[in-house]
């Protein structure tokens, strides 16, 4: 079950919950959360993080998480990191939209690999003498 924040409540300092959280009043700070629905008439001013963050609302800040839908009543103001994101007709965004790659998917860098080929022109290298 949800975490509601009422439309009667405004709260100024970070929101963090281990589960998912439906805002539908006003959060002046960072909102951390699994699932974070801000609803139509919400107003957060901060980043919001998150598994999934669906915003109906208005948030003036930054968006950072795995899944991200923009409603048709979506006002964003600020910069948008995701993996996955939907945006329904009629949402404002005035920011970038990141498009970032899970950890799982980033390859570490390749190490460069001796060859023995004919292109190679460098001149063979010789250990090091120690005296």
């Amino acid at each position: 079950m949800a975490s509601v924040i009422s439309k009667a409540l405004k709260i100024t300092g970070q929101l963090e919950s281990t589960e998912d959280i439906q805002i539908d009043g006003e959060i002046d700070g960072d909102v951390r959360g699994v699932g974070v629905k801000i609803g139509q008439h919400a107003k957060v001013k901060g980043t919001v993080y998150g598994e999934e963050v669906e915003l109906a609302g208005a948030i003036e800040g930054k968006i950072e998480a795995k899944k991200v839908i923009l409603t048709g009543t979506a006002r964003m103001t600020g910069d948008v990191v995701h993996q996955d994101i939907k945006i329904e007709s009629g949402a404002y965004v005035s920011g970038n939209l990141k498009p970032e790659n899970s950890k799982s998917d980033i390859r570490p860098a390749l190490k460069p690999v001796a060859s023995t080929s004919s292109l190679n022109t460098a001149p063979p290298s010789r250990p090091a003498t120690v005296v």
